[in-house]
């Protein structure tokens, strides 16, 4: 657990300062949501008791509450990047950084791979870090559109998705806790 916090937190801060360089917006939206994993990865260590339950129930709302936070942040720098485009295109080479975003994804989901084989949270966590890959290389796809096209819209868009996903799915777990309460974290 400590090295996918140490990978996350050296390929975010590696994709924040590329994105104040570079004006990416897709990298800010990236790093930040590649950062909000170390909240998850405080609820994966949580250590197993009496109390385990509860405390990784409360640990979860807590980040999920967090997560959507951010994405509501990011939907709305989005939108306003929609609607009011920077002057200049967004450096798409820059946007290469988010290789170390997906390089962290796929080293925080190759250590989680063991441990998701007994513990549900694992899995969960395994396949969050897996579909963030995904998104990382629409991204890249999105730098190439920039590069060719000029498409202004592509950066907006690309951390549109993230930001509406990435709050969808904790909105979606937060409203599935409240239905049917703290086992609905746990289930296998």
């Amino acid at each position: 657990m400590a090295l996918a916090a140490v990978i996350t937190v050296v390929a975010g801060g590696v994709e924040l300062f590329a994105s104040r360089a570079s004006g990416s917006l897709f990298l800010l939206a990236d790093a930040v949501h590649l950062l909000a994993h170390l909240g998850i990865f405080l609820v994966l260590l949580i250590p197993p008791g009496r109390l385990h339950g509860t405390s990784e129930d409360l640990g979860a709302v807590a980040v999920l509450g967090i997560i959507v936070a951010v994405a509501g942040w990011v939907l709305w720098l989005s939108v306003d990047h929609l609607l009011h485009p920077p002057e200049e295109l967004p450096n798409p080479a820059a946007m290469l950084v988010a290789l170390f975003g997906l390089a962290a994804n796929t080293c925080s989901a190759l250590l989680f791979r063991r441990p998701a084989e007994t513990h549900f949270s694992f899995r969960a966590a395994l396949a969050h870090e897996l579909s963030d890959g995904g998104m990382t290389l629409a991204g890249l796809v999105g730098a190439g559109c920039i590069s060719l096209f000029g498409w202004h819209w592509v950066d907006p868009t690309l951390s549109l998705v993230i930001g509406g996903w990435l709050g969808v799915w904790a909105v979606r777990l937060l409203v599935r806790r409240a239905l049917r309460g703290p086992e609905v974290f746990f289930e296998h």
